[in-house]
């Protein structure tokens, strides 16, 4: 009985580390998000039910900031899958001074959001940028990047291209790197196109691992938060630029309800959670197929 019970006895302090560090603050907020509460005002919490919930899904900037969410998720997830992809069947080749190649590619995955906000920030500002001083000097027209709302989320979006493209190239890269050179090669033989190749043997062979990759850029999309932060102090001209990860800073930020907040942060958690759930199943019966 006792050598039974061992293994459980010996893994309680991590359970129990776990169960203070991650159990304990996601039941005190999905608490709290039954309150309304702000630490400025004297007033005690108030137990208001659903009211946060429903205050938050029917307020036009949370619409309009899921909205934008949505669109940076689907742009910018088949952008850097596609680049990411090509990118990485090209590294394949035997090209002269690959490595250094793979290591210039990699360099904006290992800054961190904030300093790549901070970064862009400077290169498209609007009078002393590096990006439109370049257009100047092509004779083309200067660009807004900061102040204009109708390119806000294209900027977003290049920048989210840019610096995570990256992280597609080096898992799809190490999963061709897999891929059995025999079954190329008998491919090939077989009179087999390099389309052919790629459509019947690469890309079902790494189909696990796109999944996977495919599913880790939508959720870290989903809650991109501190590079358009750095890049706009807020949520852009015209709050064009407001994601849900915006949206929730600016309502503990500004308004300090905490209660809010909470709800907010449990709405993005619920969403992420669909998404990604609804997604895996739909691509893996598909790949299983």
């Amino acid at each position: 009985m006792l050598r039974a019970l061992s293994p459980y006895a010996w893994s309680a302090p991590v359970l129990l580390t776990m169960g203070a560090v991650l159990v304990g603050p996601w039941a005190y907020s999905l608490d709290l998000s039954f309150y309304s509460w702000s630490p400025l005002r004297e007033a005690p919490p108030r137990f208001v039910g659903v009211a946060n919930y429903l205050a938050t899904l029917a307020d036009p900037l949370f619409q309009q900031a899921l909205a934008t969410t949505l669109t940076l998720v689907v742009a910018a997830v088949a952008l850097e899958f596609v680049l990411g992809f090509g990118a990485a069947l090209l590294l394949m080749l035997p090209v002269r001074g690959k490595p250094f190649f793979q290591t210039v590619f990699l360099i904006p995955m290992m800054i961190t959001p904030a300093v790549v906000g901070l970064v862009w920030r400077v290169l498209l500002h609007d009078e002393l940028g590096l990006v439109n001083w370049a257009l100047r000097s092509l004779g083309l027209p200067a660009v807004g990047w900061l102040s204009d709302p109708s390119v806000t989320l294209l900027t977003i979006l290049l920048i989210e291209v840019w610096q995570h493209t990256p992280f597609v190239i080096l898992v799809l890269g190490a999963g061709l790197a897999t891929v059995p050179t025999e079954l190329i090669e008998a491919a090939r033989v077989d009179g087999a196109a390099p389309r052919q190749v790629l459509r019947h043997i690469m890309i079902p062979w790494l189909s696990a691992i796109i999944v996977v990759v495919l599913l880790f850029r939508m959720i870290f999309v989903l809650r991109t938060f501190d590079t358009i932060y750095a890049l706009f102090r807020s949520g852009g001209p015209a709050q064009a630029g407001t994601t849900i990860g915006v949206y929730l800073y600016e309502t503990l930020r500004v308004h300090w309800n905490l209660g809010q907040a909470s709800a907010v942060s449990y709405l993005i958690l619920l969403l992420t959670v669909l998404a990604s759930a609804g997604f895996a199943l739909r691509t893996w019966r598909r790949a299983a197929a």
